[in-house]
């Protein structure tokens, strides 16, 4: 029945609540763009091209995304070359932001779900819905909250609704992307996970039955400089994980390096950190305020167990890098390590189903989980990672883009 799903949804369906795209000009300093990422939907704003024609395609002119990584990244050479944080935070985003082409796509209201998937295959990780004029994807106060608290409706054909008025802000209006809503990959997790029961039997099979584990990860070794993982970090998902390798050339996961852990972190402390740590220091010192600290919703040690909690986001202000993991000994990390392993990534398990990797992602807003195989009296050994791309292939499998 998955085939429902993905041919009679239409984009439409997923846009109530949605706003514009956010991002910033590319001659705007690279302070502007940090400034908008820890209120971006997944730590990372667009960047786009300045002096485009007002009738190209609005997605045309995004240059790229800038994420948490990539700003910490770009200090910490800075640094590392004898820069200070003053300057590089007045070198234009455009400079910064890794060019990437067809990274934003742009999709008419009443294109099928599976278009909108296939693109996010092929690359996409922004979806630009055109708005009507007389049903203009109104801004509600709760996003998604009248479409999921609604039983399933899926028609394929735009909803009436009455108009009201939209907030326009400066950085949107500029290429009229208040013309649009935003559609990001976590939308469209959170919809499929509205739907399983049309899914059924896929969302309950393991992952690693529906061949959605991906082998190709990227890796640096825990005692390796961490300003090594700059030159290593992929385009999707934007992780690199921290490892110790056994002496049969497996993989034991101690932490990773990612635009997720440093969404709302102090960029310019994680930065020095990034400049003078190991990579396993460096990412030990970013766990121990957690994914979700326990000051703002009191789940923080629940959350860096990697429990499926609904509730458990970032804090809205900058968290601040911890200071107190900064040079103690190799020794000394060597003892606590072992003891929170498991509370430093997100991971599951080979036979994990679909529907609980889904469900973990969404509780933790997380672009990707680590796979892993053993249990409580081995090491558990790193033999893979799912994402998005990998969700997406598992549940339009026999889904035919006709």
């Amino acid at each position: 029945m998955a085939h429902i799903v993905f041919l009679r949804a239409a984009a439409f369906d997923l846009t109530a609540g949605k706003p514009a795209l956010a991002g910033v000009p590319a001659s705007a300093p690279l302070s502007a763009a940090a400034a908008a990422i820890p209120s971006s939907p997944d730590a990372a704003v667009a960047v786009w091209r300045e002096g485009a024609s007002p009738l190209a395609p609005a997605a045309a002119t995004v240059v790229g995304l800038l994420s948490s990584l990539d700003v910490v990244a770009f200090l910490a050479s800075h640094r590392a070359g004898g820069g200070t944080d003053a300057s590089a935070m007045k070198t234009p985003a455009g400079d910064v932001v890794p060019r990437e082409q067809a990274v934003v796509r742009e999709v008419e209201p009443d294109a099928r779900l599976i278009e909108v998937v296939e693109l996010m295959k092929q690359g996409a990780k922004r979806v630009l819905v055109r708005k009507h004029i007389t049903d203009g994807c109104a801004v509600s106060k709760q996003p998604f909250a009248p479409f999921y608290k609604a039983p399933l409706k899926i028609t394929g054909t735009p909803r009436a609704a009455t108009p009201q008025t939209i907030r326009r802000s400066p950085s949107s209006s500029t290429f009229a992307y208040d013309k649009y809503c935003c559609l990001t990959r976590e939308d469209i997790i959170r919809f499929l996970i509205n739907c399983l029961g049309a899914l059924a039997p896929i969302p309950l099979l393991s992952i690693s039955s529906l061949g959605a584990i991906s082998r190709s990860y990227c890796h640096v070794e825990a005692s390796s400089p961490t300003i090594e993982a700059i030159w290593k970090i992929p385009s999707d998902p934007r992780v690199v994980a921290v490892v110790q390798t056994n002496k049969d050339g497996a993989h034991v996961i101690l932490g990773e390096i990612s635009a997720h852990k440093l969404w709302k972190r102090d960029y310019s402390a994680a930065a020095d950190a990034m400049a003078r740590l190991s990579a396993l220091h460096f990412a030990t010192g970013i766990d121990e305020n957690g994914a979700a600290p326990a000051s703002a919703s009191g789940t923080g040690i629940r959350a860096r167990r990697g429990e499926v909690e609904n509730d458990i986001v970032p804090s809205p202000r900058s968290m601040r890098f911890s200071s107190r993991k900064i040079g103690f000994s190799a020794s000394f990390a060597s003892q606590m390590v072992p003891s929170h392993r498991k509370n430093i990534v997100l991971t599951c398990k080979t036979t994990s189903s679909l529907a609980a990797v889904m469900a973990q992602m969404l509780a933790h807003r997380a672009t990707h989980l680590w796979v892993t195989e053993g249990g409580d009296t081995e090491e558990p050994i790193l033999i893979g990672m799912v994402g998005y791309a990998e969700i997406f292939n598992a549940v339009t499998r026999g889904v035919l883009l006709a």
